[in-house]
């Protein structure tokens, strides 16, 4: 079974929004939010890629009225606040003029006059479901004994994969949506970003295509060229790899049971099998008992196996290394997806397998234990 590591290159972009004194900027904003705890403020948001800044403060009467106006040149998210409690989320483009009737108790909410806003309640409202049956799923899956979790990752699989398949319409729906800035960006528990796999490159690239002539400053649209082209840059290194095309492959020094960094280009002048796992994914376990074979097998003839976990916890990796008595060179570092050696070799899913002749040139990337037993075979002549 093959696990797919999603992650984000972090988005530098600049949040500063530029003020105007056009009308046509100008936008609207006005309501009523019932159940205001007393004494509590009324808050408007602004996210600004990777975390929320306060607008301003705006003024209600007893009943919850309020009406509030600013310049705004670029279209933007927004949260309206009743004493702390997020009661609505919205989209507000230049010139919009929009209507609010929320309530801070059972925080429903009605919106008028932004279509975007509308669309972003639909999709926020799908991905919502989602992530709460699938984080449900997910914490019993990471408590659950070993027997069980091969059931549950297949779970998992299959509702990250439907709820891909949602985005992918929504995107394709409504090709021109701002929405899809966001879209683009909705994360699963552990930054399990929906999508981060190099050959989402094309989809997220046609998405930024069709909004960045409509919205050509916004910095959520600079955010998401910034994914695609990350994302492209991975897929030509996927491609160049594939085809062998290296002199010589790229040193990773990584901590190892002691806590002191191996290097990979130690072993430089041996066949080398770099092998990229996770010790809590019971079909990897698996895998090692044949790598264990095999390494008894061509060990003696040349053979070394340099094996990175992609773990958080150390201690049990550690505890899985020694309790399967793996005796190869095994590294750690603790970041998990974020570790240095998921760059280097570009790791988008494990398990994932380098073979690296004597000669210091990557051979071939491969997938699974059996590609593996069989090209180190025919490597070895045997």
């Amino acid at each position: 079974m093959k696990v797919y590591l999603h992650f984000l290159t972090v988005v530098s972009v600049a949040s500063v929004m530029l003020f105007s004194c056009n009308k046509a900027d100008r936008v609207s904003l006005q309501g009523t939010v019932s159940g205001i705890p007393p004494d509590s403020a009324l808050v408007l948001k602004r996210l600004d890629i990777n975390s929320e800044s306060v607008v301003d403060t705006l003024t209600y009467d007893d009943r919850g009225n309020f009406s509030y106006r600013y310049q705004a040149n670029q279209p933007g998210y927004y949260f309206l606040y009743a004493g702390g409690v997020k009661v609505a989320s919205l989209v507000l483009m230049p010139g919009d003029r929009v209507k609010v009737k929320a309530s801070a108790t059972d925080r429903t909410c009605n919106i008028d006059g932004s279509g975007e806003s509308l669309l972003y309640k639909q999709a926020d409202s799908v991905f919502g479901r989602s992530f709460r049956t699938f984080d449900s799923l997910y914490v019993i899956y990471k408590s659950a004994p070993e027997n069980e979790k091969d059931s549950l990752s297949l779970q998992l699989g299959r509702m990250f994969i439907k709820y891909k398949q949602t985005a992918i319409r929504f995107m394709y729906s409504n090709p021109r949506s701002f929405v899809n800035t966001a879209v683009a960006f909705h994360a699963f528990p552990d930054q399990m970003y929906v999508f981060s796999d190099a050959k989402d490159a094309p989809l997220l690239k046609r998405v930024y295509d069709s909004l960045q002539p409509l919205y050509p400053a916004s910095v959520y649209v600079t955010a998401l060229r910034e994914r695609y082209e990350a994302l492209e840059k991975a897929l030509y290194f996927d491609s160049a790899l594939s085809k062998v095309v290296v002199t010589d492959f790229p040193d990773i020094c990584v901590p190892d049971l002691k806590g002191q960094p191996v290097c990979l280009s130690s072993l430089k002048g041996k066949t080398i099998l770099v092998s990229f796992w996770h010790s809590q994914n019971v079909d990897m376990r698996l895998d090692n008992r044949e790598l264990l074979d095999l390494y008894d097998e061509f060990s003696g003839r040349g053979l070394e196996v340099y094996q990175v976990a992609l773990d958080t916890d150390k201690t049990l990796w550690a505890s899985t290394v020694r309790e399967q008595a793996l005796p190869w060179i095994n590294v750690c570092d603790g970041l998990g997806v974020a570790s240095s050696a998921v760059a280097t070799y570009n790791i988008s899913q494990i398990p994932a397998y380098f073979i690296i002749g004597s000669d210091a040139e990557i051979k071939m990337r491969l997938n699974s234990i059996t590609q593996v037993e069989k090209e180190i075979r025919r490597l070895f002549g045997k």
